[in-house]
């Protein structure tokens, strides 16, 4: 009988052992995957900071009027464009050809820069030009810096689509007395045109 006991206890104290061994377990992998969920949230943390200082790396920088240039080759500069949400400032050229239009955006129609009416802009949907006009959306801003009136204007987006080569409409000079500025570039494979379209911001005037 007390053999029987002896025995019991020793079946006993084997499952005790087995019981802390599966506590000691289940206690090194809680602190495993917590371990793993720290890292992580780091790596994210990490990245998001990269992303973060990236963009803002690809953020122009604030234009200083004194130093837009005259020309660009044989073309004057009119002013400048700034799209911040595609990183893009480019001076704009008073004359649309294909040697100018080479080295920059270009006024294709309308009146001077930042006056009543359409103010045209055509370039090429290179990258550093219009590549990434497709990114922009109703709502999003940009603005337009005169070098002549030493002037800035920002326009909003109100109307993006696209059109063939042959319709013009985009070129309307009607605009109820505001300042409207039209992107005009290639869609990729240059069979048709993507217009943006945009007025002053109200909070100009």
């Amino acid at each position: 009988m007390g053999g029987k006991h002896f025995k019991k206890g020793k079946h006993s104290g084997k499952k005790e052992n087995k019981k802390l061994s599966s506590k000691k377990i289940k206690f090194f992998s809680l602190i495993l995957i917590m371990g793993l969920v720290i890292l992580l949230g780091a790596n994210f943390i990490k990245e998001s900071d990269f992303i973060k200082t990236t963009k803002e790396k690809n953020s122009p920088e604030v234009v200083d009027i004194n130093k837009i240039p005259d020309k660009m080759g044989e073309y004057k500069v009119l002013g400048v464009i700034v799209i911040d949400k595609l990183g893009l400032q480019k001076n704009i050229l008073e004359e649309t050809t294909d040697s100018s239009l080479s080295l920059s955006v270009t006024k294709f129609y309308g009146p001077n820069l930042n006056e009543k009416g359409n103010f045209c802009i055509t370039g090429h949907n290179y990258k550093d030009i219009f590549e990434c006009a497709n990114d922009l959306e109703l709502g999003d801003t940009f603005y337009i810096i005169d070098k002549a009136n030493r002037e800035k204007v920002t326009y909003k987006i109100y109307d993006k689509y696209t059109v063939n080569p042959t319709e013009l409409d985009c070129l309307d000079q009607e605009t109820e007395g505001k300042r409207e500025v039209t992107l005009i570039t290639c869609n990729p494979g240059g069979i048709t045109r993507l217009i943006v379209k945009a007025q002053e911001m109200e909070s100009q005037k």
